[in-house]
């Protein structure tokens, strides 16, 4: 049970497993200690509501839902995916997940990595998948062979994301932008080092440079300050810089594309040929 995130709703396997006697759990029914929520499944008195809702349902929560509590770095507004079986019926406001392949008994109040994930490779997008992978690896989560076993039973087309992700980005909006513009066609390099002790996160051809910002990076006002000092240490040495929040992501991604190409067709994301930088 250690390893299971079970937000204070347990299965009678997971009590016994922890040297619950049925003993126990009978006199802590009693007590309401424990709480029954249907055959075989209990929760503690405080459980998350979400949770609640979809272990009454008789699933688990599950898909992006069960990623954020993994640790995996998600896009927002994906609101409740929980996964059910096959004669349940999804509930109002929450999204049934499924993997691709054998359906699988609900075992736990929150499905383990390997299978959340492999419901986002049938409900998410080609972004959203990629995007995914790459916080997976960047956060050591799972290494890259292990990803591949899990969309074994993907179609080709989904198990051929994994080579368009890349552990190295630093953050789901870099994911994000990486993945749009080479989309486009654009040649995009991350994580490159371009003046001593500074890496950037993209870099478009050889000096236009984007930075994404991350939903919590505003809330940080000392790297706020270090990121704009940088930003004119590099514009002083002729590269060009955009830098782009999640928000503007999300919202403004229109304006932000065109931007990006206005620069490109110019020519003006290479150096002028007589022109070397020094670094």
């Amino acid at each position: 049970m250690s390893d299971a995130i079970v937000l204070g709703i347990l299965t009678t396997l997971q009590l016994t497993s922890s040297g619950w006697t049925k003993w126990q759990i009978e006199r802590a029914l009693g007590t309401g200690a424990l709480v029954r929520v249907r055959p075989g499944w209990f929760h503690d008195g405080s459980p998350d509501p979400a949770a609640l809702v979809a272990v009454r349902a008789g699933g688990c929560i599950s898909c992006f839902s069960a990623l954020r509590l993994h640790g995996v770095w998600t896009p927002e507004g994906k609101g409740n995916h929980f996964r059910l079986p096959r004669h349940r019926r999804k509930r109002k406001g929450s999204r049934a997940c499924h993997p691709f392949g054998e359906r699988l008994a609900v075992s736990s109040a929150v499905d383990s990595l390997a299978v959340a994930f492999r419901c986002v490779l049938r409900c998410g997008s080609r972004e959203d998948i990629v995007v995914v992978i790459d916080s997976i690896l960047h956060r050591q989560l799972a290494e890259r062979e292990t990803v591949l076993e899990w969309m074994a039973e993907a179609p080709a087309r989904v198990r051929s994301l994994l080579a368009a992700a890349d552990g190295r980005s630093e953050s789901g909006t870099e994911s994000m932008v990486r993945f749009r513009l080479r989309a486009l066609q654009l040649a995009v390099r991350i994580q490159v080092r371009v003046m001593q002790g500074a890496r950037v996160d993209l870099l478009v051809g050889e000096r236009l440079v984007i930075e994404c910002d991350s939903r919590e990076h505003h809330t940080d006002a000392a790297a706020y300050e270090k990121d704009r000092r940088r930003d004119r240490e590099l514009v002083a040495r002729g590269f060009i810089v955009l830098r782009v929040s999640y928000r503007q992501i999300h919202d403004e991604w229109a304006e932000i594309e065109r931007a990006i190409l206005a620069v490109v067709r110019r020519g003006d994301h290479r150096w002028p040929r007589t022109r070397k930088i020094r670094t």
